[in-house]
């Protein structure tokens, strides 16, 4: 995956992606410098699914939980 930057995201900045699309309100300044691509995974992803992302240090699976937030297992 690449951030705004254009540059490869790596586990930390991806953990700090999602704690920001967990509690970010769409519209803010913050919800806004999440990468697009991190953005339409997340939107995407059905209740109790999984799905992959690849980062810098090797592939981090992605999922929905049923309080509908999106946890990353192996950040």
């Amino acid at each position: 995956m690449i951030d705004q930057n254009g540059k490869p995201v790596t586990k930390p900045a991806l953990k700090t992606y999602l704690a920001t699309y967990n509690a970010g309100v769409r519209g803010s300044k913050e919800f806004g410098a999440l990468p697009r691509a991190l953005i339409t995974i997340c939107d995407a992803l059905a209740l109790g699914k999984t799905t992959y992302v690849k980062c810098v240090e090797g592939q981090v699976q992605l999922s929905r939980r049923k309080d509908g937030t999106v946890a990353g297992n192996g950040l």
